[in-house]
């Protein structure tokens, strides 16, 4: 299955629409069950993350996934500390991935050096892969000529459809870096309409009522609409990070996605038309309350 199960909520209370809070142990263990009986195999996760590294090793289900984490190039901890605090957490002794959080942080020699610290970890077979958490195209295409980066972890939605565009999907295969999407929900605001009225929103009121119509045109709910992105019009993506906050929510989003694959959708004019170039809509860090 494409989805990875992302895991702030394991340890944040994190989210525009998260109305439950951080999510509990015993919750946690049931979601990483139904997770690995769906064939959900990726967890992704961070230091940054308040407990969540600490409640996927105390599930005793970290080792049934691959596990990417992502580092801080601030953090007064090194590149192999921040690793080895990682591995310690999570109960294990290698991870698929590991991420740089900060795109800014691999354009001084400071990130180049630990960027190198990285590839010598991965030389040691602790780390699999390298990557980052990139925002845009031009990111992307810049840290892909100065690193030789396996993965890159980068938004999409039907309102940012910037990394299924030819020229960034010709990039990323010539480089051979594997795409992981993320904020296929925007964090909830396509899902839940209550959310898309509030006061900061309604300047985009005109791309949320051709959002609305086209689900109610299609008689689908928000989660199936919202998941056809990747179901759908984004099959070089490796990987499409989700998250939720209870085993009811993960039971209903695995359902949804199988219902998305046989969506049918309108044309690509129609698709294409929801996507905007707008920061201040599509990037949550420029959100005011």
């Amino acid at each position: 299955m494409k989805l990875a199960l992302g895991t702030a909520q394991f340890g944040l209370n994190y989210g525009i629409s998260n109305d439950q809070g951080q999510v509990n142990v015993d919750e946690i263990k049931q979601m990483l069950t139904l997770a690995k009986a769906s064939c959900i195999n990726t967890l992704d996760t961070a230091l940054a993350y308040g407990s969540s590294e600490k409640n996927i090793g105390t599930s005793g289900l970290s080792n049934h996934f691959s596990v990417i984490t992502k580092i801080s190039a601030s953090s007064h901890l090194s590149i192999e500390e921040q690793i080895q605090l990682s591995l310690s957490n999570l109960q294990r002794e290698e991870l698929d991935a590991v991420l740089f959080h900060d795109f800014d942080s691999l354009l001084n020699n400071a990130g180049k050096d630990q960027f190198r610290q990285l590839e010598a970890l991965k030389d040691t077979g602790i780390i699999k892969r390298i990557g980052v958490s990139v925002y845009t195209p031009e990111q992307l295409s810049l840290l892909s000529d100065m690193y030789n980066l396996d993965i890159v972890q980068a938004p999409l939605n039907w309102l940012d459809q910037r990394f299924i565009q030819p020229e960034v999907t010709n990039l990323l295969i010539k480089k051979n870096i594997k795409l992981h999407a993320r904020s296929i929900f925007l964090q909830g605001l396509l899902l839940q309409p209550e959310i898309q009225k509030r006061a900061y929103f309604s300047q985009f009121g005109h791309l949320f009522s051709k959002y609305n119509a086209i689900i109610g045109e299609l008689e689908c709910d928000y989660l199936t609409f919202a998941l056809a992105i990747v179901a759908q019009k984004a099959p070089h993506i490796e990987s499409a990070v989700i998250a939720c906050c209870s085993k009811k929510q993960l039971t209903q989003l695995i359902q949804c996605y199988a219902d998305a694959k046989s969506l049918k959708l309108p044309s690509d004019d129609v698709l294409n038309s929801l996507a905007t170039s707008k920061l201040a809509l599509i990037n949550p860090s420029l959100w005011v309350s």
